[in-house]
């Protein structure tokens, strides 16, 4: 490991080479720890270690005792094995399941399953039912997805369904009965249960025309079914398949507690389900670097958006789909199981095969380094919630997304994620009216209850922050619960649209609102941005100055009447509280380019227009990610610290080790002890005016400041 040459710390080594400020390893008793119980259940909010060993066919006449011991040395307590669907790794009795024929007349299920229970490892079973072995698939066509020009769709000898068809919607509740009432299970995991896409090489062969979708279809909207998404009723067309994917959804995941309702349910979506699911990796081979806050992206937006549900995002181990035999990048993966942890979600890794013959073993040791050491401090991932001030509603997907978790992450600000579906909802952890701020991402307020949950936190006193043109959108519609003037506007003008050489003009009065660097008068905005009137009382700063003339550069200059009066900023009292919009996708533009002036823009209205500060100081370098979690049952808090130093874009190497950081914080109760989890060491700290202030010595890969309290 790297370590950042200080001239301090070399003045501050000892006679016996200890580092100026580091104490030596001490002992600490974690199990004396009594971090209480989120919800009395074993499954959520607390310290999940799963392993899915993506199981090919062949493997399954190997020995169940190796496999086994290889998820104990791994520290794993759950694991997630292929079960049924596609290939049943048991001796099934139903004729239209597929039993694999690797495994003989043995049960490898059942012997899975009690030797895994023996050690301790909950068993989850998964399950795929979106392809069929051609015996079966050869005597049920009506079964299966039909392309654009009537053919099904096969690919490396496996035919895939139809989400419409008999199979998925009654035969799979079959399958799934006949491993229910067969077997201890823990849990469940269905894999894919949606309408047909792509093929893994990525050939797409149309919407399905099978006869259960036209008929469906047909009965739903009293039009045939589009044959193009080109189609004139495509619109419909996606309503339609959002409508009976959450309708098989809400069946299957019915029919499983109905059955057992003490099984837990791992799916894709919020739909019944105990454990939402997403994925680090495992994408198709694709040019470019991957995001780094991937992971982050993943686990916050469910933390922060469901209380009765906890997120297992796996970290697909794999390098690409079209390479499943090899890892990805070990410093990358690492990078995004450290998010998972100390973000305080459950641990997950993929392997195509098992962790005793996967042949490209350069991340099995880290697997193990961290599973291990999530085990050995149980406690403190044990009923544990964020601390944070801000609220940042945003989809998952989207690079307006990205970015404001790019800068967040990058200025250490403490925020939640919470997906816009679920506000004014019962689920939430937290309602809006905890927060110091809220930021409306990019969301448009087509949401009657969204809507009127934001206009009634600012009306209390909150401060908001609307980022991005869609927030028109729903508005246009009529929620009748959210005003523009809420933000300030009397009217949308007009929608300048995204061209090159397009800017917004700095004055000297604006300066006041900007944070960091100051020196620029103009600001680049290449994004979609609303033209604003604004009512009286609402300032304006920052004004849009239109694509003008940029090359050859003999011609490259704009005129001072082609400045506009349309702000780029809008700052409005608004009831209690206080607002302010950036009419443009301000978010996707971090993304895309991380321009100075944008951070300096978004830092400075959060600070100066809103007076937020942030609820921990420190001089800690940009790619170091900072957490911060806090036990409900009142025993302590912590922080996380995740070194990113090594992200070079498309090369991800060891971060580089970074010293004496000084970190400033105000816990919520007393503290008695501070400890460096990782370093396994105390660490000296001073309280002033309720503030703790420490200086960390050392953050190698990771470190967590724990904080004991009184």
């Amino acid at each position: 490991m790297k370590t950042i040459p200080n001239i301090l710390i070399l003045l501050g080594v000892s006679l016996s080479g200890a580092v100026l400020g580091q104490t030596a390893k001490t002992d600490f008793d974690y199990t004396a720890i009594q971090p209480g119980s989120y919800d009395g259940t074993w499954w959520n909010r607390t310290p999940i270690r799963l392993i899915q060993t993506n199981f090919p066919a062949v493997y399954a006449s190997m020995a169940v005792d190796d496999y086994v011991d290889a998820l104990v040395d791994a520290s794993a307590n759950t694991v997630l094995f292929n079960t049924g669907g596609i290939v049943a790794n048991y001796q099934t009795k139903l004729d239209f399941q597929y039993r694999n024929p690797h495994m003989g007349e043995r049960d490898f299920v059942g012997e899975l399953i009690e030797h895994v229970h023996e050690k301790d490892i909950k068993y989850i079973a998964r399950f795929d039912f979106s392809k069929l072995h051609p015996s079966i698939a050869d005597k049920h066509p009506e079964w299966l997805y039909v392309g654009t020009y009537g053919q099904n769709q096969t690919f490396n000898g496996l035919v895939s369904t139809c989400i419409n068809g008999a199979y998925y919607q009654e035969h799979s509740l079959d399958i799934l009965k006949e491993a229910i009432e067969t077997y201890p299970l823990d849990g469940i995991f269905f894999n894919m249960m949606g309408y047909t896409g792509a093929t893994y090489s990525g050939e797409y062969h149309g919407i399905c025309q099978c006869g259960s979708c036209k008929r469906r279809f047909k009965e739903s909207t009293g039009l045939d079914l589009p044959t193009s998404n080109d189609d004139s009723h495509i619109s419909e067309y996606r309503r339609f398949q959002q409508e009976t994917s959450r309708e098989l959804y809400t069946k299957v995941t019915d029919f499983i507690k109905a059955t057992n309702p003490n099984l837990i349910i791992y799916n894709y979506n919020d739909v019944g389900t105990s454990w939402i699911a997403s994925e680090s990796g495992g994408t198709p081979l694709r040019n470019g670097p991957e995001y780094i806050y991937n992971a982050t992206n993943n686990v916050k937006q469910v933390l922060g958006s469901y209380k009765d549900v906890s997120p297992v995002n796996l970290t697909m181990g794999f390098l690409a789909i079209g390479y499943r035999n090899i890892m990805n990048n070990p410093n990358l993966l690492r990078g995004w199981m450290l998010e998972n942890m100390l973000h305080g979600a459950p641990l997950g890794f993929v392997v195509v095969g098992t962790l005793n013959h996967y042949e490209d073993r350069v991340f099995l040791p880290k697997v193990k380094e961290l599973y291990t050491f999530h085990k050995t401090h149980e406690p403190l991932f044990t009923n544990v919630q964020s601390v944070s001030n801000i609220a940042l509603i945003q989809d998952r997907g989207g690079e307006d997304a990205r970015g404001m978790i790019r800068l967040a992450s990058e200025e250490h600000l403490m925020y939640d994620i919470i997906n816009p579906s679920q506000i004014g909802g019962t689920r939430l952890p937290r309602q809006l009216e905890d927060y110091e701020l809220v930021i409306l991402n990019n969301v448009a307020m087509t949401d009657k209850e969204l809507a009127t949950a934001v206009s009634d936190y600012v009306k209390k006193g909150g401060k908001l922050l609307v980022l991005g043109s869609a927030v028109a959108n729903g508005i246009e519609k009529g929620t009748g619960t959210f005003s523009l003037e809420t933000l300030g506007v009397a009217s949308v003008v007009d929608v300048f649209p995204k061209a090159q050489a397009t800017y917004l003009k700095v004055s000297p009065t604006d300066q006041q609102l900007l944070s960091q660097s100051k020196e620029f008068s103009l600001m680049m905005m290449n994004a979609r941005f609303l033209q604003c009137e604004l009512t009286p009382g609402a300032k304006g700063y920052l004004r849009l100055l239109p694509t003008n003339l940029y090359g050859p550069a003999e011609v490259t200059w704009y005129e001072e009447s082609q400045i506009t009066q349309y702000p780029g900023v809008v700052y409005n009292d608004s009831g209690e509280g206080k607002t302010v919009f950036i009419p443009w996708d301000i978010g996707a533009e971090y993304e895309q380019r991380g321009n100075y002036a944008h951070r300096s823009l978004l830092l400075g209205t959060i600070k100066n227009l809103l007076s937020v500060d942030n609820t921990v100081e420190t001089d800690m370098s940009p790619t170091i990610e900072l957490t911060r979690l806090a036990n409900r049952n009142g025993q302590f808090e912590w922080m996380g610290m995740i070194n990113h130093s090594g992200f070079l874009g498309n090369s991800v190497r060891e971060p580089i080790t970074i010293t004496n950081t000084s970190l400033k914080f105000k816990p919520l109760k007393p503290v008695k002890q501070v400890r460096l989890v990782n370093a396994e060491t105390d660490v000296a700290f001073k309280e002033v005016d309720g503030w703790i202030e420490c200086t960390i010595p050392r953050i190698a890969d990771f470190e967590m400041l724990l904080c004991l309290y009184e």
